[in-house]
């Protein structure tokens, strides 16, 4: 139930951080469709929600039923979802279930949630409750949810994909975690109902006025025209339906005391006790109070822009702590040199802040009032919790650190490799392909000849993990030491990629044999040039023999050129300024053109640097053309991933920081080695 709390805290009506956690389950009821499952006993079919609206305070509330929207997870295998009677509130019955949901479902077309539910057979009480389902006795379902974020929509204002029109509240985001079966239902149609919190569900006990009607156990929908069990309030108007008229005399005092009952209950609804009072002192209006408090939640809740273009009138509010979060977390962010374009409002502040004093503001936002007076051992025990709003903001922190390393890290593999993706770690064999050789006629009636593929492999890509782990310590907590984390994951990161960077210009330097048992440059390639120093004449032998490699037939010529020159530093400063000049260089006349000014990308990388010997030079042609070298990730995340651990065992929190990568060799049509010369 942690988790329905914490989602609640995104919703535009935020529940607060010291209201009981079963407050954030949200209820609605509907009139019950159900029908037995053919070979089965104990098993039903039942429809328990709809996009059909509900009118709450003025603004009709609707539950999207799109694939993205709803998370049918709490009644996948091992979730937590359950089958209750009543939601666990009846005395005979309690939270005990009643039986299990089998599956649940989104039935799109109609825009429902449907699920099959097994009753206990077991359970005498349980059989007693199947047997009044199967006489048509109990009429109604209700569904327990959280939400997860609200779509605003304002007047006239449509949903990005059509199907809704302001004024509304959707919810976007929301997750059903239990299915009861109620003794009457709340509204006419499947999935509509009254949606209030199990506080309001109390408080109504008492207060109830009933139209009745039922629904056979076949399914029809009960008449359009009829409603059904209305739970509200004394003389509200609850649902967008009006309440019965009141009696033509009205005892004043027992009026007033209806008045400040309802008020009451708003207000504590919506965690507003201290304005209750003012507002019964006034003599103000439940109209008035309703629209003072729906003023107060739009005024409390800064709304983001959800997927649309500003003044667009479709928004989703976030909660205040988690503008505490962003906060902190940029400002430890920038105190650790890591530039932040737009920073969160209020990050300054938490710049100028300690480890200890961002872990006060936390627990204090938190409903702790007096963590400022904890002593350090203290509130580092305190703040070290999994689910800590400090934990959070650290782990935000870590990642965001590792993103800004791997955005900075000085490596140029990627300019000129391949990038690629694999499912798992298993050896992938890879397949030359032909580049397409000749196109032939086909005569009329003809048939297609197949393309020719390769029989052997050429390659093999196979996948690694690489990593290293970190503690921030309570010795750094006391010592206001976070910085050495970040600087710590920035060095991780960069070693990971620096780690892919190495790899790859070690196959040229190396020059390993292929799986055709010849060297990637050798003369059997026609991929090795002769040794000089980079000029023109070195320049027009690479770009010859690239453009001279042939399909897998041996006779379609590719006719690529080289669109990269990859140097070490030694070499870096001559081949720029031939790329560069304007006249050639290797020419004692000024007036002989440069025929290679800008026609390559120069790469330059000190990995290429050999300690002794002739330096040699490298040319590749463009990734997309033909492959070379490429550079595979797991299920393409190319960042390195950054976990954290809280545990009993570590004073701290423990960081892991690990990548899954693989460098392949697919084919050397597409490279040319100059060997270089000594001196």
């Amino acid at each position: 139930m942690k988790q329905a709390r914490n989602s609640q805290q995104v919703l535009t009506r935020a529940m607060g951080e010291n209201k009981p956690v079963d407050s954030g389950l949200m209820l609605r009821s509907a009139a019950l469709e159900c029908r037995a499952v053919d070979g089965s006993v104990n098993q039903y079919e039942i429809s328990f929600s709809s996009e059909t609206p509900y009118v709450r305070w003025g603004v009709p509330e609707i539950l999207s039923h799109s694939a993205d929207a709803i998370d049918l997870s709490a009644f996948a295998e091992g979730g937590t979802g359950v089958l209750l009677f009543n939601h666990g509130m009846d005395a005979a019955y309690g939270k005990v279930p009643i039986g299990k949901v089998v599956k649940a479902w989104l039935d799109e077309p109609t825009r429902k949630c449907r699920a099959v539910i097994e009753m206990d057979a077991d359970d005498p009480e349980c059989v007693r409750l199947q047997n009044k389902l199967d006489k048509g006795m109990l009429t109604g379902v209700s569904v327990g949810y959280t939400v997860g974020a609200w779509m605003e929509l304002t007047a006239g204002q449509k949903s990005s994909d059509g199907r809704f029109v302001g004024p509304a509240n959707v919810a976007v985001k929301w997750t059903p975690m239990e299915i009861s079966l109620a003794p009457v239902p709340a509204d006419p149609t499947v999935g509509l109902g009254r949606n209030m919190t199990e506080e309001e569900l109390k408080m109504g006990e008492e207060n109830t006025n009933t139209v009745t009607t039922t629904t056979p156990i076949g399914g029809a929908a009960a008449p359009a025209a009829t409603v059904l069990a209305i739970r509200s309030l004394p003389n509200a108007q609850l649902g967008g339906l009006a309440s019965p008229a009141a009696p033509a005399a009205v005892d004043p005092v027992q009026a007033e005391r209806q008045r400040s009952a309802e008020i009451t209950v708003l207000c504590r609804s919506f965690q507003m006790e201290d304005v209750a009072d003012d507002y019964i002192r006034s003599g103000t209006s439940i109209e008035e109070v309703r629209k003072g408090i729906l003023d107060k939640l739009q005024a409390r809740n800064a709304p983001l822009c959800a997927g649309a273009e500003s003044g667009s009138g479709v928004k989703v509010t976030r909660d205040e702590l988690d503008k505490v979060r962003a906060a902190a977390a940029d400002g430890l962010l920038m105190r650790s040199g890591v530039s932040i374009e737009k920073p969160a409002e209020g990050a300054n502040e938490f710049r100028s802040m300690s480890i200890k004093d961002v872990a006060v503001e936390c627990l204090m936002r938190s409903g702790d009032s007096k963590a400022h007076r904890l002593s350090n051992d203290e509130l580092f025990k305190r703040s070290m919790t999994p689910h800590s709003a400090f934990v959070s903001i650290a782990d935000d922190v870590a990642n965001r650190t590792v993103l800004a390393a791997q955005q900075a890290a000085p490596t140029t593999f990627q300019a000129w490799t391949s990038k690629a993706s694999q499912s798992d770690f298993r050896p992938t064999h890879i397949y030359e392909v032909s580049d397409g050789g000749e196109l032939e006629e086909i005569p009329q009636n003809g048939e297609f000849k197949e393309a020719k593929l390769g029989d052997e492999p050429v390659a093999t890509r196979r996948l690694i993990t690489v990593g290293k782990m970190v503690n921030f310590t309570r010795q750094m907590f006391v010592n206001d030491d976070f910085g050495q984390i970040t600087r710590t994951l920035t060095a991780y990161t960069l070693a990971f990629n620096r780690g892919i960077n190495k790899a790859v210009y070690q196959i040229l330097l190396s020059n390993p044999a292929m799986l055709d048992g010849n060297q990637l440059f050798s003369l059997a390639h026609k991929n090795l040039g002769s040794g000089a120093a980079p000029g023109t004449a070195a320049f027009s032998e690479a770009r010859r023999l690239m453009r001279q490699q042939t399909d897998m037939d041996g006779k379609t010529k590719l006719n690529i050129a080289p669109a990269f020159v990859l140097t070490g530093s030694s070499t870096e400063t001559s081949i720029e300024a031939l790329l560069a000049s304007l006249a050639d260089p290797s020419s004692n006349n000024s007036g002989v053109a440069n025929v290679f000014r800008n026609k390559m990308q120069m790469v330059t990388d000190a990995e290429l640097d050999v300690d002794s010997g002739a330096q040699p030079y490298y040319f590749a042609a463009n990734p997309a053309l033909t492959p070379t070298i490429e550079v595979s990730y797991l299920n393409g995340a190319e960042n390195p991933i950054v976990e954290s651990e809280v545990s009993f065992e570590h004073l701290g929190i423990r960081y892991r920081v690990y990548g899954d990568r693989g460098i392949t060799l697919l084919g050397h049509k597409g490279l040319v080695k100059n060997p270089g010369v000594n001196g």
